[in-house]
């Protein structure tokens, strides 16, 4: 008597009825009853595609194979086996090497028999064909939705779906804890930090909640529920905070297992999906922070918040990063900033260019203060430079006709040449450099035509920019004190020089287009 195995697979995309596992299992023992074979184990993959041969199934089939326990598979039809077909042909030829051969029940295929080989073949093609028109309609209708309306099957930490009103809904304690998350992060701890801080407090992790939400959910008092970096990355990179669902960010490719990211302008970005949990102005600070501290690799250690200026302060000697130590002296604390180089080197290397934090505080609100002067100036220079265009406008409009006319003129002299050039071939190299050198003319008249146009709008713009920029910065300003996210948006690097008598030039470059200046101060004894 031959021994069987028998495998029978489900997979979502197919007809639930016709394919049941139960159904499919019947069909399959009737066979092997009917046609003597013995029956020695049986193995099935529910909800898994046929288009990867890494399912459970399979693998007890092959450790079946390997022991010698059987001498036929049998399967309801070459589908249940695979629809990848160069897999398919690979396992195929797998079980032919040990001597075991497949039998599709409904097909009535035998792999063992040569003269199905063609039959086979041709199944392997039309089920590879079937599955990836499936996955093809299958994303495409996929990609519809999420271009029409948004279309999201597992909402983030903060948010639950009401099953009623099928609405997006805020989760007010998660919601909480999503907040201190920003929070933190801009007072300047790093990821790791957060995570840490929170598992030390005891907080629940974005699984927990996520898993609150099942409804087949139960507490799980041995499960900790831990927060990792990452989770607090997901965190403050998902835009859903702010309300705006993104689709369309990643491609994947579940046959050939790859990823691919789609550029920001291709991805479907719907605005106002849902209620925010976190300010706009919140994101755009955090977003800004993110990105500078990717550049500035800012460190601290200890738990402990990132220092003000680590990252941004620089030796102007050795090019070192001044890194921030407490110091403690009669009584009271503050941090000390000094060269890298000379810390690890000694002073034959670099001196030590030292300074305290409070004393660069005092520096950057006088130069955030000059700042802002430098750019009121700017901004009057833009106002007199639009009253003197609506005092010059006819003047600028008879230079628009002006070049006007000259392009007109120009546009009859390439059509003239043209002609030319047909008649007289010989010499058309002449003829293609007058027509490119007029057409260089008219592209820059046409230029200066759009700079005349322009000049008014792009004026009062830049002054608009500008007055709001003041306005940023006197709110910053009557604050008190410049926080560490203001810091990190205003000054893009500080770097110090120390002179021969120990006192030190630091010289702020400010973020946007200002120049630096140079602030001094003698160190005190």
């Amino acid at each position: 008597m031959k021994r069987a195995w028998l495998y029978f697979r489900l997979s979502r995309d197919e007809d639930q009825e016709m394919n049941s596992l139960q159904n499919q299992k019947q069909i399959i023992v009737d066979y092997a009853e009917k046609n003597g074979y013995e029956i020695v184990g049986e193995s099935f993959d529910d909800n898994v595609t046929g288009m990867t041969f890494e399912r459970d199934g399979i693998i007890k089939i092959e450790e079946a194979v390997d022991s010698g326990l059987i001498d036929t598979v049998l399967v309801k039809d070459m589908s249940r086996l695979g629809r990848h077909r160069t897999q398919t042909a690979l396992f195929l030829d797998y079980l032919t090497e040990n001597k075991v051969n497949m039998i599709s029940v409904t097909e009535g295929i035998d792999s063992s028999n040569e003269n199905d080989d063609l039959i086979i073949g041709f199944k392997q093609i039309v089920n590879d064909l079937y599955c990836k028109d499936i996955s093809r309609k299958v994303s495409a209708g996929v990609r519809q939705k999420q271009k029409d309306k948004g279309l999201i099957e597992t909402l983030p930490m903060g948010y639950y779906k009401d099953k009623n009103t099928n609405k997006i809904c805020i989760d007010s304690e998660a919601a909480e804890i999503i907040r201190e998350v920003y929070a933190l992060y801009i007072e300047g701890y790093g990821m790791t930090t957060i995570a840490k801080t929170l598992n030390e407090r005891g907080v629940k992790s974005p699984e927990y909640y996520m898993r609150r939400r099942l409804a087949d959910w139960k507490p799980d008092i041995s499960k900790k529920y831990l927060w990792v970096q990452t989770a607090v990355k997901r965190i403050l990179t998902n835009e859903l905070y702010i309300g705006v669902m993104v689709n369309h960010k990643t491609v994947s490719n579940k046959i050939r297992k790859t990823k691919t990211f789609i550029p920001s302008e291709e991805q479907f970005r719907h605005p106002n999906f849902c209620e925010p949990i976190i300010e706009e102005s919140v994101w755009n600070t955090v977003q800004f922070l993110m990105t500078q501290r990717a550049d500035t690799r800012p460190r601290a250690s200890g738990g402990r918040k990132i220092h003000r200026y680590c990252g941004l302060i620089k030796c102007a000697e050795c090019g070192a990063s001044l890194i921030a130590q407490t110091r403690r002296w009669n009584g009271s604390e503050y941090v000390e900033y000094s060269c890298n180089s000379n810390h690890r080197y000694g002073k034959s290397y670099c001196t030590p260019h030292r300074v305290r934090e409070s004393q660069l505080d005092e520096l950057i609100v006088d130069e955030v203060r000059r700042l802002q002067e430098n750019i009121l100036a700017e901004a009057e220079k833009y106002d007199s430079i639009v009253r003197e265009w609506n005092k010059n406008k006819p003047k600028y409009e008879r230079q628009i006709a002006q070049h006007e006319s000259k392009i007109n003129g120009l546009n009859r002299e390439i059509e003239g040449l043209i002609i030319d050039r047909m008649n007289d071939r010989a010499h058309s190299d002449l003829y293609n450099k007058m027509i490119a050198d007029r057409e260089k003319q008219i592209a820059d008249l046409r230029q200066k035509i759009d700079e005349c146009r322009e000049f008014d709008r792009v004026s009062k713009e830049r002054r608009k920019s500008l007055t709001k920029t003041s306005e940023v910065i006197e709110e910053i300003l009557e604050e008190g004190n410049i926080s560490d996210a203001h810091l990190r948006m205003l000054v893009r690097q500080v770097t110090i020089h120390q002179n021969g008598d120990k006192s030190l030039d630091i010289n702020f470059e400010m973020n946007g287009n200002w120049n630096g200046s140079v602030a001094v101060y003698v160190k005190p004894e």
